[in-house]
């Protein structure tokens, strides 16, 4: 995900149980969301604690700190009480959200493989590698600076240095002024577009839209797997068993690309169509769904 693009609504439970949403996050003002790879790590927990140590400064912006991983409830709840944390831990044990932000590793790591086939003879080793750290670094540590409106402002990556996570963040907020709400122009990915997304039935059938470029993604960005999976009409259930994506990630990201621009609907169950064309709908539907 790249400053620009409208960051995608989402529910988690914090390390206190409760059910969170960005949405309501950001009824109160901007939205810092950084994901770390472990809770209690030494890194994480640098990063985590620089947050929590610039909690005046970031309150007199009018930002809000939210943290992510993929770490379970309970290991959240330890973390927040071992380090004294004045913001919720968000756990993303599925890695779905993490997915959606273009910021897990791993699966991503594996889709390539299955994309691009013909490196992994010489890249065996490589690939191996980048398993064996999305296992023990499931997400790249990453912060989004997320406007009221759901566009992202900033993107800051860094894996070791863990104060610039919070550092760059506040002097971005500090030197844009986001507390006073200065507009932001719209994304042209996304103008003119209803930001509740598209949701698309598992059986409709989509494919890459000639007419639109696609933006210079970063190459493990799941949205251009699901593009290149599109080069041939797909089902949503078939690009979620091509792609080993979960149902639920699939139908929001086909949805987002819709609405973009970058896909087009083919065909959508519905009176009009024939028994026939039901029948091979249906069919291929299944298909995609046992495939999973």
């Amino acid at each position: 995900m790249i400053a620009g693009e409208k960051a995608p609504d989402f529910t988690l439970y914090d390390h206190t149980g409760r059910p969170r949403s960005l949405s309501a996050f950001l009824q109160d003002g901007p939205v810092v969301l950084f994901f770390f790879p472990i809770a209690s790590s030494p890194i994480c927990t640098a990063q985590a604690c620089h947050f929590r140590d610039l909690s005046d400064e970031f309150a007199a912006v009018g930002a809000q700190r939210v943290g992510i991983s993929t770490d379970t409830v309970d290991r959240q709840a330890h973390f927040a009480q071992q380090r004294s944390f004045d913001y919720p831990l968000l756990s993303d044990v599925d890695g779905v959200v993490s997915e959606l932000f273009g910021v897990r590793r791993g699966r991503l790591a594996r889709l390539r493989g299955s994309v691009m086939p013909h490196q992994t003879v010489w890249r065996g080793r490589h690939t191996r590698r980048r398993g064996l750290l999305g296992r023990f670094m499931p997400v790249r540590r990453t912060t989004f600076v997320i406007d009221t409106d759901r566009t992202v402002l900033k993107v800051i990556s860094n894996e070791v240095r863990a104060s610039v996570h919070a550092d760059h963040t506040l002097r971005f907020l500090q030197d844009h002024n986001v507390l006073q709400r200065r507009e932001v122009p719209p994304s042209t990915l996304t103008a003119g577009f209803d930001d509740a997304g598209l949701e698309l039935p598992l059986e409709a059938f989509v494919e890459a839209a000639t007419t639109t470029e696609p933006p210079g993604w970063p190459r493990h960005d799941v949205r251009g797997q699901v593009l290149t999976c599109c080069g041939q009409s797909r089902s949503v259930a078939e690009i979620a068993a091509h792609l080993s994506l979960p149902l639920g990630a699939t139908r929001y990201l086909v949805g987002e690309l819709v609405t973009q621009g970058y896909l087009r609907v083919q065909a959508v169950p519905g009176d009009s169509m024939t028994i026939a064309e039901r029948r091979e709908l249906i069919e291929r539907t299944l298909q995609g769904l046992r495939a999973l």
